[in-house]
């Protein structure tokens, strides 16, 4: 375990020593910020301007595939030009300012959602079989199975009819109960007046948000309101003390208790005054109010804007009669929780995929010659691939974390989120990156004479189209994870924050395994890395399925160190094994396409359609099925057909080997015989290999260059 520590520490160390390389690092870390600042919460932006779950999946398609020209062709012209640096400046610069023509987007769909709480009129009379009336202002369409629902008497009052008079009623100041004892002929007034908290104004629907949570009116004992279209609700606390008789054997306060809920077929009337009745199952008197046969009279005050003057309710629109107010739990009663507005969705589709396509080809082109500069430079230097991606998970650990914090920031008290300030972070660091870029060094990389010659000569080694399928399948799976994970999260009530962290736990397992991944590789193989990719995406999968704590998901992000940071490496060295110098970044823009295009698309495309029609949760799990099989189907390929037939090319595992001088012979003096003598080369065309750490695995047996010196 030591060994590997003082490999771990060694590796970086030397690696930080090469200045030419400082640059790249910086340029490394900004990259990665940049990205992670906000692609991983484009999903949940799209959702947040009522794009659902099907648009979202074909856009998440549509603009991969609509930029796939970009990569590969971008790496085209970057090989031609030879040093393309202010090329790449300027596209990452322009990438980062249209971003914020994202912000222009207009809501297109406004998802309304219902009050957790239903509030039902409750008829006091135990002989009348319809006790319940809902009325259908927030419409509920009643649950298939009926349950057992807890029911919570809130206040008691009257309820009285009333025809076209809402605006007077529900905008009274004060109201006076006026109760006639017909025996001693008296009248007793009941006088209650009325706050501004008490009328409820009705919830404003704003075209700005896409979405928008009712609430009840929770002040009970002192609110009129209604119970039907023309029925109207006087609470009256002062005349009378609730207790129930549930069982027929005890009396108790009643405030809380249990039933199942009948609902009645629907008539003609119910139609007319928007209300659903439902019958209790269980024998009740509440006593308090059966015995209530008092001659009752409202007066409603006018405020003082409207009318001066007093009006009375007339008794002939609608006797008053005695009502209390009761509350159940949505969900055990109605099947429906929301319901949709729809504006100009053709709108916000359209506008939003042209933005993001063309953001796509700006970041396309940016990524590939990106790529194909950072392979130049690591062959040029001789340095390795994955110590470099390590600054790469640092910013991302960073910036993603922060966006989450950023957001949450932002949308506090405003009952919508908030993308502004990472829109802004996106284009701020892109155009830093793009200044950045103006400073690396390409004059080394010579214009190629006959790119797409070379190119076609690179794609006929079986090896690399294996390993461009093999990206294919990776990136469909990581572009499902990528357009649905933080949805899946949203449903399960993760902040924003959370989300962040996701990438910063990954990141931080992955650290390790990017320093050593040149040893890993070269230990076990390119093809075999690849093969451990597939096998912990399906891991993944198959645990985001399972998982209802949102906090649970970062035990799987944690898996992302191998998934990508891991595989991805072995990916790109892989390809850079079997491709050129004149070819680097043409290849690396096709893997980089393929991968991140054509493969997230296709894994958008597909998942959204199949959690339309499954479910989310199945679908994480047929994702994870389909990964494992194609994993042991392209190791399988490897091992027998691929491995019994190497494409030609510079092998990035191995050391490359020099003759000696001619002439120079080497006599063995055991066997008296002459034999030419193979020095190892001080430099190699490795990408997780450096020439300068050959000494790295085992310097207490003396092996490497310092071992071969001394013997010599």
């Amino acid at each position: 375990m030591n060994n590997y520590f003082k490999l771990f520490y060694r590796r970086i160390s030397k690696d930080f020593q090469q200045k030419q390389l400082l640059t790249l690092k910086l340029l490394f870390f900004m990259h990665s910020s940049t990205v992670l600042v906000l692609y991983p919460y484009l999903t949940i932006h799209m959702r947040e301007l009522g794009i659902n779950v099907e648009e979202t999946a074909t856009m998440s398609a549509v603009v991969p595939v609509m930029v796939v020209l970009m990569p590969p062709l971008a790496g085209l012209i970057a090989d031609k030009i030879g040093n393309f640096r202010v090329m790449l400046a300027l596209f990452s610069s322009i990438g980062g300012a249209s971003a914020l023509l994202l912000m222009l987007v207009p809501v297109g769909r406004i998802t309304i959602t219902y009050p957790d709480r239903l509030v039902f009129g409750m008829s006091c009379s135990s002989e009348d079989p319809l006790a319940l009336s809902l009325y259908q202002q927030h419409a509920c369409t009643p649950v298939q199975v009926q349950n057992q629902t807890e029911l919570r008497i809130e206040s008691c009052g009257f309820a009285c009819q009333a025809q076209n008079q809402s605006n007077v009623i529900l905008n009274a100041t004060s109201y006076e109960l006026q109760v006639y004892n017909s025996e001693g002929n008296t009248t007793d007034i009941f006088k209650y007046t009325l706050t501004d908290e008490d009328m409820h104004a009705p919830d404003a629907i704003s075209k700005t948000l896409n979405h928008k949570t009712l609430i009840n009116n929770e002040r009970f004992l002192t609110s009129i309101r209604k119970l039907s279209k023309n029925v109207y609700y006087f609470p009256a606390p002062s005349l009378f003390n609730i207790s129930c008789d549930i069982t027929n054997s005890s009396s108790f306060k009643c405030r809380k208790f249990k039933t199942i809920l009948q609902p009645v077929e629907v008539s003609e009337d119910d139609v007319l005054e928007e209300r659903q009745y439902y019958n209790l199952n269980i024998e009740r008197n509440t006593s308090c109010l059966d015995d209530f046969d008092q001659q009752i009279s409202i007066v409603v005050t006018i405020p003082e804007s409207q009318n001066s003057s007093k009006i009375l309710v007339e008794p002939e629109l609608g006797n008053c009669v005695a009502r209390c107010l009761v509350t159940a739990n949505r969900k055990n009663v109605c099947s429906n929780d929301d319901y949709v507005i729809e504006l100009d969705m053709q709108l916000t589709f359209w506008s939003y995929l042209v933005i993001r396509v063309f953001l796509g080809v700006i970041s396309g082109t940016s990524f590939a010659m990106f790529e194909g500069a950072v392979i130049a430079i690591l062959r040029e230097h001789k340095a390795d691939y994955g110590l470099q991606r390590i600054y790469a998970t640092i910013g991302g650990m960073i910036s993603s974390p922060l966006s989450g914090l950023l957001i949450d920031f932002a949308s506090r008290g405003k009952g919508y989120t908030d993308f502004t300030p990472i829109f802004f972070l996106y284009a701020i660091l892109k155009i830093i990156s793009g200044i950045l870029m103006l400073f690396i060094n390409l004059e080394f990389k010579k214009p190629a004479a006959s790119v797409i010659k070379d190119v076609l000569t690179v794609l006929k080694k079986m090896e690399l189209i294996a390993l461009f399928i093999a990206c294919l399948i990776l990136g469909s799976a990581w572009g499902y994870i990528e357009s649905f994970l933080f949805w899946l999260l949203q449903d399960l009530g993760s902040s924003n924050t959370l989300m962040g962290l996701t990438i910063t736990v990954g990141g931080l397992v992955g650290i390790p395994l990017l320093v050593l991944s040149g040893p890993i590789i070269k230990k076990i193989g390119h093809a075999n890395v690849i093969f451990i990719g597939f096998a912990f995406y399906a891991i993944r999968l198959i645990g985001y399925s399972v998982i209802y704590n949102p906090w649970l998901c970062l035990i799987f992000e944690a898996m992302e160190s191998v998934t990508f940071g891991l595989s991805f490496t072995a990916a790109v060295t892989y390809a850079a094994k079997l491709s050129t110098v004149t070819t680097d970044t043409t290849i690396q823009g096709l893997l980089g396409c393929l991968y991140f295009a054509v493969g997230k698309g296709i894994g958008s495309l597909i998942g959204g359609h199949l959690i339309h029609s499954y479910g989310i949760r199945s679908t994480f799990q047929n994702f994870a099925i389909f990964t494992a099989v194609t994993g042991l189907v392209y190791l399988a390929f490897h091992h027998l057909y691929m491995k019994k037939r190497p494409s030609a090319g510079t092998d990035i595992t191995k050391k490359d080997v020099e003759k000696p001088p001619q002439g120079f012979v080497d006599v063995d003096l055991k066997t008296k015989t002459e034999s030419h003598h193979e020095v190892p080369a001080v430099y190699e065309e490795a990408l997780t290999n450096p020439a300068y750490e050959d000494t790295e695995f085992n310097e207490e047996t003396g092996s490497g260059r310092e071992a071969t010196n001394n013997a010599s």
